[in-house]
Order: structure tokens, then sequence, then C-alpha cells
């Protein structure tokens, strides 16, 4: 049985392991230690925070279809009800609640762990397994693509020691960088996703020991700005309602201009921010914590569902392909996993 490596378990490449399962042997790498890539949660003592992605859209049929289950169980709900933008000094403007708009239930990577519960039963996935390169493998007895492991990980997790993988197809659904970090520079695509521009996001996470009864349960701010988007996490559904936890998203275009600046420095930026647009003293919260996304969002997406080489059999999908939302993820992984399905 054909060999498939799929290089990162998010959105994308969860989609994609589902669209082959039932035609190749997949081996699923996750450098992390669970799935869900940049749908993402953290916990800090009491509270929790939805990292990442804050919430996801669901408009493409194939994708709702996909979905249903888990709204029918209550695991994805209309979120969020009170949107409002922020205006001048600390006012508001309202916005309407869009009624494809979802957050998951108790946490954000809930969803994705879900999906590879129900679907990916009895896959090869291997957690804490860092791809570090995509080299050929010379013996004809061999699968064609070796992939280096980086036995190194960085998000704390104890390394897994597994050796390197040894594939026929080569999927990433990394970032447009790292992915092109990765492939080798034979593969046809491999000027053409190098060439695509991605914007990091900061991230300032404010645990509140009570509710700060804002008034929203989301804010968006500007591109350019300290504060591009806020979501408070206790009016997502089954979390702790007493007890704010806001995820403060810096602008991508703010936070690729200070990509390179003291994270120090970026965070008081983004708490003077906070003040100056809302009122809250993010001195007052009981945690403050702090992440730098590097490759958050493509600034000018590829615009096609994937990048693939057939005679290579090497291939790349994300949302990097269509836009940066959980849903395009997974229109990219799926549309790829049926284009491979097609030529086996």
């Amino acid at each position: 049985m054909t060999r498939i490596a799929i290089i990162g378990a998010g959105m994308a490449g969860v989609s994609l392991a589902y669209t082959l399962k039932d035609h190749a042997y997949i081996v699923l790498i996750e450098k992390s230690r669970g799935v869900s890539g940049r749908i993402a949660h953290r916990r800090a003592a009491q509270v929790g925070f939805d990292h990442g992605a804050a919430y996801m859209t669901i408009r493409d049929p194939q994708f709702a279809a996909l979905m249903a289950p888990y709204i029918s169980a209550g695991l994805l709900q209309n979120w969020p009800q009170h949107p409002v933008r922020l205006a001048s000094g600390t006012a508001t403007e309202p916005k309407s609640p869009s009624p494809d708009s979802y957050a998951v239930s108790g946490a954000a990577n809930a969803l994705v762990k879900a999906i590879t519960a129900d679907h990916l039963a009895g896959i090869d996935i291997r957690l804490s397994t860092r791809a570090r390169q995509i080299t050929r493998h010379d013996s004809d007895a061999e699968a064609a693509w070796r992939i280096e492991i980086d036995h190194g990980t960085n998000d704390g997790s104890e390394a897994n020691e597994s050796p390197d993988i040894l594939a026929d197809w080569v999927i990433s659904t990394a970032p447009a960088p790292q992915t092109a970090d990765m492939m080798p520079s034979s593969a046809n695509f491999h000027q053409q996703i190098s060439d695509i521009p991605m914007q990091g996001c900061f991230t300032l996470m404010l645990g509140f020991d009570s509710a700060l009864n804002t008034g929203w349960d989301a804010a968006w701010g500007d591109h350019d700005e300290p504060i591009g988007f806020i979501a408070d996490n206790r009016t997502k559904p089954a979390r702790d309602h007493s007890c704010s936890a806001l995820t403060i998203h810096a602008g991508n275009q703010w936070s690729s201009d200070h990509l390179a600046s003291d994270p120090e420095w970026v965070k008081d930026q983004m708490m003077a921010a906070v003040y100056a647009r809302t009122g809250i003293d993010s001195q007052s919260a009981t945690h403050i914590g702090f992440h730098r996304w590097l490759y958050a969002n493509p600034a000018q997406p590829l615009r096609e569902s994937f990048v693939m080489d057939t005679s290579l059999q090497l291939a790349a999908a994300g949302d990097w392909c269509l836009g940066g939302r959980v849903e395009n993820a997974y229109l990219s992984g799926s549309a790829l996993g049926r284009a491979i399905r097609a030529l086996m």
C-alpha cells in the first residue's frame, strides 16, 4: 500500500488524512504534543485561553457536512453574540452577529481532537515529532522519500526518539515558509511557495478573577494597530463564565512590523493599547501571558487549493493557499486529498 506522510496535524493535515485514510497507509507527523495546530488553547490557573483561532466560519457545504454532528452535539455553538468594533477612545460600535460563526465548547483544540478520535482511529500519529528535512531515499526496495526528524521540541514536551520516516508521498501542511525550508528545491512548486508572504501575530492573554462585563464578547480593532481583535473567552460555550479571560491579538500588519522588537516592549505596547481602547487595566489581571505566532496569516494567499508535483510525489496544503481561516485549511487539505486519491 502507498505510504503517505503528512506533516502537520492542524485542520489541513487532519482533513487530508481523513480524505486519504482508506486509500493509503498514513503517517501523520506533528511537532507539538497534541493535534489542532493553530486552533490552540492554553490554560493558566483557573482560566483558559483560545490563543490561536478564536472562532471559525462554516459556509462551504462540504465543511458544513463534516461539522454538522459537532453542531448537533453542542461542541460547536454560535459565537460571538455581541460583537463590536473599537471606535475612537474607549467607544465601541455594534457589529451584527454572523449566523455562520462558531466557537468550540470548552477549548478550541477540542474540535480537531474530536475529529481525530471519530475519523482517524488507527492512523499512525507521531506527536512531539518535528520534521526537519525531506530528502531522497536511494534504496530501490524502500520508499522514495526520507523525512529527517529533529528530536528536539520547543513546547516543553518530551522529545520523541523515533527514527527518520520513509514515505512514497510527502505532504506538508505547515506554513508556506516552513514548507519551503523542508521541501527539496527540485519540487516544481518550491519557488511558488517561497514567494508567499506570511504575517505574524502577537497574542496577549489576560486572566481576571471576576467577569469584566464589558457589554461585548468580541471586539475588532485594526490590522495596523496593537489591538486587532479581542475575545473574552468566558463568553464562549462551556467555559467558566465567572472569570474573564481575554485573548488579545495584535493587528497582523502591526505584528509583522515589530516581529524583531523586544517582546517585553511589544507586551507593554499592547497592554497600554488595551487600556486606551477599552478602559481595561491590564495590571489588574491575575494572569498575564504572551505568545508570538511567527506565521499567523497569509498576506497574499496563493489563491489555489494546493500545490503538487506528481512526478516527485510531493505536495503542500494549508490556509495559506486560500486565505487564513479554519474553513480554508479544511478545504485546502480535502481538495489535495481528492487529487492524490484520483492518482492512485
